[in-house]
């Protein structure tokens, strides 16, 4: 446990590190260029501080998914790219301009379903072709902790930095956004969208049991009773049909 907090740790103070310097602390929003070189430098120290899962089939799995959803839903100017990190965390999350991660111990939860699968990517490609990321810096969300680092970047204050992170979490709107197009690009994509309502049913199931892994989930991307019944709409919407009861 100590292992991954510290691991946490570090990898919050990169992240904010490389954004400073990319950026500063200015007011502007970035453009997709710059988003694009932003998500890479921090995607190679991702890759330093989370090991990538070594099962080729499991990378090659999220690659394929990922990859199709990209050619239905993908936006020109960004460098899309799906991995695996070797952590038992239930979760999964997008840097700005393509880079997206997902942990094995979401795999694991979601076993040999491509639709719950799918319908996680999907909603991560939301986020990056929304430019969320980019819409909490600009509203002062990132900013604040570039100038905590700046000012107070030691590393005693790693923990807190990173809890501060952790605590970027997107908002309800552009959480009902990226699930919304996650519905339609797994539709269009020929997965069954129902696969993210699953997802999400499946996350409070987990948390109502207890189940520690799913608090990083939780608080990175916010669950909600409202969250499941506008997928449920959307899907009405999006098929033409009543949406499915889901089975667990």
């Amino acid at each position: 446990m100590r292992q991954n907090m510290a691991r946490r740790a570090f990898f919050g103070l990169i992240l904010l590190g490389v954004v400073f310097g990319l950026t500063g602390c200015r007011g502007t929003t970035w453009s997709k260029k710059e988003e694009v070189r932003i998500g890479q430098e921090i995607a190679a120290e991702v890759e330093k501080a989370y090991k990538l899962d070594p099962d080729p089939a499991v990378q090659q799995r999220v690659q394929h998914i990922g990859q199709r959803l990209v050619a239905v839903a993908g936006d020109k100017d960004f460098k899309y790219s799906f991995k695996v990190l070797q952590s038992k965390e239930i979760n999964a999350f997008a840097l700005p301009g393509g880079p997206i991660y997902v942990f094995r111990g979401l795999i694991d939860l979601v076993g040999d379903d491509d639709d719950m699968l799918a319908g996680v990517l999907a909603h991560e490609i939301a986020h990056v072709n929304r430019r969320h990321a980019n819409k909490q810096y600009t509203q002062g969300l990132w900013r604040g902790l570039l100038i905590a680092t700046a000012t107070r970047g030691r590393v005693r204050d790693a923990a807190e930095i990173a809890d501060a992170l952790l605590q970027l979490r997107y908002s309800r709107e552009h959480e009902y956004e990226a699930d919304r197009l996650a519905v339609e690009y797994t539709y269009k994509a020929g997965y069954d969208p129902h696969g993210l309502l699953k997802f999400l049913m499946i996350l409070q199931r987990e948390e109502k049991i207890g189940n520690r892994w799913i608090e990083t989930n939780l608080r990175t991307h916010p669950f909600s009773d409202r969250r499941v019944a506008e997928i449920r709409k959307h899907i009405e919407r999006i098929t033409q049909q009543p949406a499915r009861e889901v089975r667990l």
